[in-house]
């Protein structure tokens, strides 16, 4: 009885000593990993959600009528004021009815939309001790449509413990997500408005008629 007890006192002792601290250190290890991965996709929510919102508003000069974007989302059930100004806007002058072709955007920002991001991201800090080194917004205007990129990167100190699954002492990911948003009514002019300049640039060239020629055969092929 007495030498059972010597062995069941080991058993305990090599528990104790080895495997109970490997089983916290995985458990540990494990739930370190999950909340890295929710970080992860805490950042790839939020700079899809800047992306697309930001380009919307680069795109629709109204939405500051209907309130703060940054806040929240466009209610078009709201005031029939708000809703009317939202489309005037659009209309306020020829810079922004025509705000493709003349690069123009005195509505909105990279710096306001820098902002925005920024807010973004730090309501996604999960893991303690991890910072956003680089946040950055571009905004890349063209004929028919606006692209906005928005990038995030995140690193985080490693507990030590990682060390022993292979982990260095720091981590850096980042997340990035492109908008392309245009306005339909704006993509229907700007197609006509092409239309209209081929027209022109062909009678005033002479060339006219081949020009028809060839628009011609391309509809055949087309179509």
């Amino acid at each position: 009885m007495e030498e059972i007890r010597k062995k069941e006192k080991g058993a305990v002792m090599v528990e104790a000593v080895i495997v109970f601290p490997i089983v916290l250190l995985t458990v540990f290890a494990l739930i370190y990993l999950g909340l890295f991965k929710l970080q992860e996709m805490a950042m790839l929510y939020q700079v899809q959600r800047v992306a697309h919102q930001g380009a919307h508003v680069l795109a629709n000069p109204g939405y500051h009528e209907l309130g703060d974007y940054m806040e929240k989302q466009i209610d078009f059930s709201s005031d029939p004021a708000d809703v009317n100004a939202y489309y005037k806007a659009a209309h306020d002058n020829l810079f922004v009815l025509y705000r493709e072709l003349a690069g123009y955007g005195a509505w909105t920002s990279e710096g306001e939309l820098q902002g925005f991001m920024n807010r973004v991201a730090e309501s996604t800090l999960i893991l303690a001790g991890g910072s956003y080194a680089d946040n950055t917004v571009t905004v890349n205007r063209g004929l028919f449509a606006t692209q906005i990129m928005a990038e995030v990167t995140f690193g985080f100190p490693t507990p030590g413990v990682m060390r022993y699954f292979g982990y260095p002492d720091s981590l850096e990911f980042k997340q990035a997500a492109t908008a392309v948003a245009l306005d339909p009514a704006t993509f229907v002019r700007m197609v006509d408005l092409a239309g209209d300049a081929l027209t022109i640039a062909s009678e005033k060239l002479g060339i006219q008629g081949d020009l028809e020629k060839i628009m011609n055969g391309i509809r055949e092929y087309v179509f």
